[in-house]
């Protein structure tokens, strides 16, 4: 556990106690500081020391905060894309479901992506005659920077393969877009956060 200084541990207090979100139409939203992350989150992220995680409906959002000084000295928090879980029975990470504007190119071969989430993916394989049991591959996310990932085959129904995504090069850039496409697919859900209860 890290040690913070009086001046960290106010602003916690003040800025990030558990509260409620003040809401009527987000009844049971809640914002917390956390240290320590769950099992089930915790391999997604590359050295987190600290974290906001946003309890809204079913969803968890967890936002990798860093601290930094302002020109006056005082903590300014940073918050990155947030890994989203659908904390609905077991907690998995959110899948999109309609990722039309991307693909996964893997020797040359661009292939139409049917889902992706952090964790993985799951491609149209009618394109290809056979796919590598693993291998390295770029996922092309639309107008963001392509990723480069190592991934496992994990299972094949018809054309469509699900691959695990072992190693993801830029897990940030990848929480970003996913990011993007959950605020498009629950757009009433950040609305109602938004808007004066």
């Amino acid at each position: 556990m890290t040690d913070f200084t009086e001046q960290e541990l106010a602003f916690f207090k003040q800025v990030f106690a558990d509260q409620s979100v003040n809401n009527p139409n987000l009844t049971g939203a809640v914002l917390s500081l956390r240290s320590e992350l769950p099992g089930y989150a915790a391999n997604l992220f590359d050295s987190l020391n600290l974290c906001m995680l946003a309890e809204i409906g079913r969803f968890e959002l967890w936002f990798p905060l860093t601290l930094g000084l302002t020109t006056d000295g005082d903590l300014q928090p940073k918050l990155d894309a947030p890994e989203i879980f659908d904390a609905q029975g077991q907690h998995r990470s959110w899948r999109n479901d309609d990722p039309s504007d991307c693909f996964l190119e893997v020797s040359r071969t661009r292939i139409p992506l049917l889902s992706l989430s952090s964790t993985g993916t799951v491609i149209d394989g009618s394109r290809f005659k056979e796919l590598p049991q693993y291998g390295k591959a770029t996922l092309r996310l639309g107008m963001y920077t392509p990723i480069k990932i190592e991934f496992d085959q994990i299972r094949q129904q018809n054309h469509a393969i699900a691959l695990y995504i072992k190693v993801n090069h830029n897990k940030s850039a990848l929480r970003r877009y996913l990011f993007e496409c959950h605020k498009k697919a629950f757009a009433n859900v950040y609305q109602q956060l938004t808007s004066q209860g």
